[in-house]
């Protein structure tokens, strides 16, 4: 019997007609808290920025769909999706 392999992916997902560009959940990832600390500038590493007063998903390689940010989107414009991929 052949056995498939599956990777679970989580993708992110703004609606941005609701974002208000508060950026509170760009605070709360956890994965851009640690680039913070290092002071790394590298912006491609980050997960979330808000750029021209909206949240924008910037490396959805990067989100580890802990849903923290959700969590933190006061205006729930924030959707992590969980996905398979082979």
């Amino acid at each position: 019997m052949e056995t498939e392999t599956y990777k679970k992916v989580y993708r992110l997902h703004v609606r941005t007609r609701l974002c208000n560009g508060c950026g509170d959940c760009v605070t709360a990832c956890p994965i851009n808290a640690r680039l913070r600390l290092e002071n790394n500038p590298n912006e491609k590493l980050y997960t979330l920025r808000v750029r021209n007063g909206k949240c924008e998903v910037v490396n959805p390689d990067a989100c580890d769909g802990c849903g923290v940010c959700v969590e933190a989107c006061s205006t729930r414009s924030l959707k992590l999706e969980f996905v398979e991929e082979r």
